[in-house]
C-alpha cells in the first residue's frame, strides 16, 4: 500500500514539474517571436534615385519553409 502512494506521488509530482518546463518554454518562445515582430527595417541609402524617389536597400531576411508548402 505504502509503495503505491510513493509511486504516485512521485508521478503527480513530475507531472507538475513537465507543466511548469512547457509554460516556461512556452512564454520563452513568446517573447523571442515578439522581439522579432518588433524588429524596425532600416532602410541605407543607395545613392539612386528612380522615378525621382531614393533607393533604400533593406537587410536581408532568411525564409525557411517546406517544399511541401511552396509547391
Amino acid at each position: 500500500m505504502q509503495s503505491s502512494q510513493l509511486v504516485r506521488t512521485i508521478a503527480a509530482a513530475a507531472s507538475i514539474v513537465i507543466v511548469a518546463l512547457a509554460l516556461m518554454g512556452a512564454s520563452w518562445y513568446a517573447d523571442s517571436t515578439r522581439e522579432a515582430a518588433a524588429a524596425a527595417m532600416v532602410g541605407v541609402p543607395t545613392g539612386e534615385y528612380v522615378n525621382g524617389i531614393e533607393v533604400q536597400r533593406l537587410p536581408s531576411i532568411t525564409v525557411t519553409a517546406r517544399r511541401s508548402d511552396v509547391e
